[in-house]
């Protein structure tokens, strides 16, 4: 199963990088970052929020980058991550407990788990993120079972993700 998703994550990347997938960068100021995300996907940005949502066009994943703090206070952000999480799904679980790590130059803290979404339960990735302007939360979600769809298309996303230039 491993070299399965594996396979399809290399292919996908590759489709990427030859062009096959249409992308677009978008910039989050209130977070000092920009983010990679599909061309085809719906996307809405509320400056005063300091958010930005996307949602795929079969409704079958989203992701949200929104500002849950200041500088870097990645605490504030553990603690306040399920409200702003509570806006796209209901009855969020933790499934697999946070781990911290360093993103391109950034301090981060990765949070998998499992909410309801239009009645459906869903699989979510949360990532925390300290940028030095902002500490923000990008989640990820995608309806349950369709992880070799979406997995490589998170780990493009998540690395996405740096200082607006």
């Amino acid at each position: 199963m491993r070299k399965i998703v594996l396979v399809l994550a290399v292919v996908f990347l590759l489709a990427a990088l030859s062009g096959g997938l249409k992308a677009e960068n978008f910039k989050h100021l209130a977070g000092g970052v920009s983010i990679w995300l599909p061309a085809d996907w719906e996307i809405d940005s509320d400056e005063e929020e300091g958010a930005l949502y996307a949602d795929a066009p079969d409704g079958d994943a989203f992701c949200v980058l929104q500002a849950l703090a200041e500088a870097n206070d990645l605490g504030t952000a553990m603690a306040t991550y399920g409200d702003a999480l509570s806006e796209e799904m209901d009855e969020f679980h933790v499934t697999r407990e946070a781990s911290q790590s360093q993103m391109n130059g950034f301090a981060v803290f990765r949070i998998g788990g499992e909410g309801v979404r239009d009645e459906k339960t869903w699989s979510v990735d949360v990532l925390l993120i300290a940028t030095g302007k902002a500490t923000l939360m990008c989640a990820i979600g995608w309806e349950k079972g369709r992880e070799e769809k979406f997995a490589p298309l998170r780990d493009t996303i998540f690395p996405s993700i740096k200082n607006i230039d």
